[in-house]
């Protein structure tokens, strides 16, 4: 199941905001959590962190590119749950 990465609410909805740089790549394994995407806000970064554990399978808003708040910034292929790990 594939779930977005998600520019949250940050309270700038009168600000620009803007595509820094991308810290996972296309195919990277990332865990609920970590950095995946920096942002720029005239004056700060902020780094979007990546809602679920799984793999990287889009980056659809590029360095440069401009977004706002709810804009979807990639896509994860959400890590499915192991379950042989509940029978431990």
């Amino acid at each position: 199941m594939a779930t977005p990465i998600l520019v949250p609410h940050l309270g700038s909805a009168d600000q620009k905001l803007k595509v820094s740089l991308w810290l996972s790549r296309v195919g990277e394994q990332v865990l609920a959590g970590d950095r995946v995407v920096e942002l720029l806000i005239p004056g700060i970064t902020f780094d979007v962190e990546s809602p679920c554990s799984g793999t990287i399978i889009s980056c659809d808003c590029q360095p440069g590119a401009e977004v706002c708040e709810g804009s979807v910034l990639g896509w994860i292929d959400e890590m499915k749950p192991d379950p042989s790990a509940e029978l431990e």
